[in-house]
Order: C-alpha cells, then sequence, then structure tokens
C-alpha cells in the first residue's frame, strides 16, 4: 500500500487543513498560501488519486476520510473549496477531534438541486465528470477562465495558476467518480443543523454552482455558523478576488489565536 502524502508549510501553534474542489490538487491555493504561511502553518491536502497522492487508488467516500481524519494534527482549522467543503463538514460532524473551526468556500451540504433546495441539476454533474475525464486539461483551463471573468485585476495570477496545473499530472480517473457520487448522493443539511464546531461559509456573489440562495437558508438553519458573500466572484474567490477572501479568512481565524 502506497503511503499518503502532505505538504506542510509555515510556522504556528494554528494548523490550518486546505482541501480542495473536484479533480483540483491543493495548487489551486497557490495564491491564499504565499500570504498565510507567514502566519500560520498549513497542510495542502491532495485527495487519494491526486496530486502528489495520484498513485494512491484504494478509493472510496469512507477510505478517503479515514486516510484524512488521521492526517489532522491539534489544533486544527479546516478550510475547504467546493468539494472540499462537504468532506470538511463531514469530518468534523463524525471525527471531531482536533478540529476548532471550519471555513467553507464555495460550498454546499447538499450539492444537488431538491424540492426547496437549491443545487446542480444531476446532468451538469455528470457533464462536469465527462470532461474531466476526457480532456482534463482543456476542462481546467475553461473552468478557470469562466471563474474569473471581471477579475482583470488578476489576469496575470489566472495564466500563473493555468501554466501550474498544465505541468499536474491528470487525477486518477477512480476519484473523478467518487467525486461525481460525493455530489450526487452526500447530503449533510441535517446532520448540520447540530454542528458545534464554528463554522465560516464564504460565497460568490455571481456563483451558479452553489447559488448563494443557500447562504439565506443555512444562515437561518444553522445557528453556529455565519455567511460571507464577496461582490461579483464565481466559484474560486480566493482566486479572482483574492485580497478580499484573504481579509475574510484572517478575522475569522483570529478568533482561535492561542
Amino acid at each position: 500500500m502506497k503511503k499518503f502524502y502532505c505538504n506542510t508549510i509555515g510556522h504556528g501553534e494554528i494548523n490550518l487543513i486546505f482541501l480542495s474542489g473536484w479533480g483540483f490538487s491543493s495548487k489551486i491555493w497557490f495564491f491564499i498560501i504565499k500570504k498565510i504561511h507567514l502566519l500560520y502553518k498549513c497542510y495542502l491536502i491532495d485527495l487519494p488519486g491526486i496530486g502528489i497522492n495520484q498513485q494512491l487508488n484504494y478509493i472510496n467516500f469512507q477510505k478517503m476520510i479515514n486516510i484524512l481524519k488521521k492526517n489532522i494534527p491539534k489544533k486544527s482549522i479546516l478550510i475547504g473549496w467546493s468539494i472540499g467543503g462537504l468532506i470538511a463538514i463531514y469530518l468534523t460532524i463524525f471525527y471531531p477531534k482536533n478540529i476548532l473551526g471550519i471555513i467553507n468556500v464555495c460550498s454546499s451540504p447538499c450539492f444537488l438541486k431538491k424540492k426547496k433546495w437549491p443545487g446542480m441539476e444531476k446532468n451538469t454533474i455528470h457533464h462536469f465528470y465527462y470532461q474531466l475525464k476526457n480532456n482534463y486539461y482543456k476542462t481546467i483551463n475553461n473552468f478557470l477562465c469562466l471563474q474569473t471573468i471581471g477579475s482583470e485585476k488578476y489576469i496575470q495570477d489566472v495564466i500563473k495558476l493555468k501554466k501550474i496545473f498544465l505541468c499536474e499530472k491528470k487525477p486518477n480517473e477512480k476519484i473523478l467518480k467518487v467525486g461525481r457520487k460525493i455530489l450526487e448522493n452526500i447530503d449533510l443539511r441535517y446532520e448540520g443543523m447540530h454542528l458545534k464546531t464554528p463554522l465560516l461559509r464564504i460565497y460568490g456573489e455571481l456563483d451558479h454552482l452553489v447559488p448563494q440562495k443557500i447562504s439565506q437558508i443555512l444562515d437561518i438553519q444553522w445557528p453556529n455558523s455565519k455567511s460571507e458573500i464577496i461582490k461579483k466572484a464565481r466559484h474560486i474567490p480566493f482566486v479572482s478576488h483574492k485580497e478580499e477572501f484573504f481579509i475574510i479568512l484572517l478575522k475569522f481565524i483570529k478568533n482561535f489565536n492561542i
């Protein structure tokens, strides 16, 4: 059995655990890590089948969770983007040991559209799955372009990020399939109501994958959490609006300073 690897950078008593979205390695956090590692110790997680853990092929959802919970140090804040946020919520609900807080970025406790619940159509999830599977680099490039429209201020950052991902290995197809199943089947709306761990939810105002309507629902239903909406941002505000994102991030983390 191959070893699970985790990159660490920075120093500090509080540990920041970064979990990425579907099909992305931890390098998606490149620009935020450049700033935040000067203040805190950062753990950059590549899920099994992605990035430096691309060769790990013993993959299903529960095995992934088991691996992650073993690698969460004491005094940790989980920062999960998109599907990474859903995984962070799951870990905190069922394995809260060592977790001080959670920051969810453009994420949802239920990604699938349901009655009285905004989300994605199943066909949208399937379409993106087949795009990632059959033409990974073009799909990532198009996604980064689409999600940073109107962010001319950071155009050079987006170009740099595209180059970074062109040098990445394609994700293992098994993890792409696991990601699709997570998006289709995991629903933590009820469990999240009883969450005791402090949770910050960050949304993009123009995000069509995780509509900001979700924030209004959870503001009422999840009493131990709060939301922030970044104006004119889409699904990756930590790239398209990194200064605003960093300020929000830091304000929340400072609540836990020891």
